[in-house]
This record gives C-alpha cells, sequence and structure tokens, in this order.
C-alpha cells in the first residue's frame, strides 16, 4: 500500500453532505404517489449506486405506471428544492479547504445526476476548492465499476496508485479500489452495520486519519 497520496477524491452523498436521509424522503414521497412503498431495506440495498442502477436493483419501481425518466425529474426537482448549507457533514468541507490551501489536488465523484452534484457541491461551499466534480453522466459504468474515480483522477492528474478515496458505502469502496486507489471508509447512521472489510481504512472521525500522508 502507497504511505504517500498526491490527491484526495471525494465520494460527495452521504460525505460532502448528510443527503441520504432527504433522498429517502423524497424517494419514499414520489413512490407513493405511483403506488409503490419504498422501504428502509430498499435504501439500504442501494446506496451508492446511481438511480438507474437503483430502478433495475427493486422490481417494484419498475412496475410502477410512471416512467423513469419522468420519476427521476420529480426527484431530482425535489432534492435540489430542498438541499441546505447546513446538511454539510463535518468535518469533510473544512478538510477541503485546509487540503487545498496546502495545493493537494482533490475530485469528487458522485453516482447522482448532474443537478443533484452541483446542488450539492453548492451547498457545502467545496466548489472552489475542487478541482471536478464527476456526476452519474460522466462515466460509461456507475460504481461499483471503477470508471467514475479513474476518471476524476484522469482529469487532475495523478496516477490512480496516488489516489486516496473517502466513501461512505461498500459500493462506492469497491469502487475505489477497483480503479487501484486506497480506500478511506467513513460510514454513517445509514452505513454503519455494512460490510466495509474490503477498505483499507475505516474510521469514525474523518478528521482523526493522518492527512499529513498527502503530500504534493
Amino acid at each position: 500500500m502507497n504511505a504517500r497520496y498526491r490527491a484526495v477524491l471525494w465520494d460527495v452523498d452521504g460525505v460532502l453532505i448528510d443527503s441520504e436521509p432527504l433522498h429517502f424522503d423524497n424517494i419514499v414521497g414520489a413512490c407513493a404517489r405511483y403506488g409503490y412503498a419504498f422501504t428502509e431495506d430498499d435504501c439500504r440495498r442501494s446506496l451508492g449506486v446511481s438511480f438507474a442502477e437503483m430502478w433495475r436493483m427493486i422490481p417494484g419501481l419498475a412496475a410502477m405506471g410512471v416512467a423513469f425518466d419522468d420519476l427521476l425529474a420529480e426527484l431530482i426537482d425535489d432534492y435540489v428544492e430542498r438541499v441546505r448549507p447546513d446538511m454539510a457533514r463535518a468535518p469533510a468541507p473544512q478538510l477541503i479547504a485546509r487540503l487545498a490551501g496546502r495545493g493537494v489536488p482533490m475530485a469528487a465523484a458522485s453516482s447522482s445526476p448532474r443537478r443533484i452534484v452541483d446542488a450539492n457541491i453548492a451547498a457545502v461551499g467545496a466548489g472552489a476548492h475542487l478541482a471536478a466534480w464527476l456526476s452519474r453522466e460522466d462515466a460509461r459504468e456507475g460504481k461499483p465499476a471503477p470508471d467514475l474515480y479513474l476518471e476524476a483522477a484522469r482529469r487532475i492528474g495523478c496516477a490512480p496508485a496516488d489516489c486516496l478515496v473517502v466513501e461512505d458505502t461498500p459500493t462506492g469502496v469497491a469502487a475505489g479500489k477497483a480503479a487501484g486507489m486506497t480506500v478511506i471508509a467513513w460510514p454513517h447512521a445509514m452505513t454503519a452495520s455494512m460490510d466495509f472489510s474490503q477498505a483499507d481504512h475505516v474510521v469514525d472521525d474523518l478528521a482523526a486519519f493522518d492527512w499529513s500522508a498527502v503530500r504534493v
């Protein structure tokens, strides 16, 4: 394992922002309008994947009387209207600002659609410190495939082995590892009971990680 890293790649939902409860609430409400009861188990199964992958994973969604594109548009509109700056997940935005002050290259890679990623980055104030932020539309395959993280590394000009990834789900961890990167798992209430054995580091307190290992 590389003991020195040149760049940090961040997941967004659940890492930079505590957005999963809002996503869950929006999905429950939208599905209820079309006759499907989206459950907490559905949520746990689909954490870390895109809406398109979630649609394929949960048969009850495709059985609703609504087209995927129409449901997705509703979910995006609802989310963007309700996201707030106080949903930032400390200390991630503060760490980003500190690392940026040291000149560390950074990008974000999210499974969410572009409008949601843009809204999240704006809400936590991270845009000034990130060289790029990627959405599901920026890669051929979504997480757990490595595509998003490989593209993020390419955009900031860093080799995958030099990148440190911060993730909150096993799906995201798998994506980072498949990309040949070192991965920190930082679970939250909705993912704490999941299997993070594939991660290189599992932390309860992100600030306690030895960030001096990231050097330009």
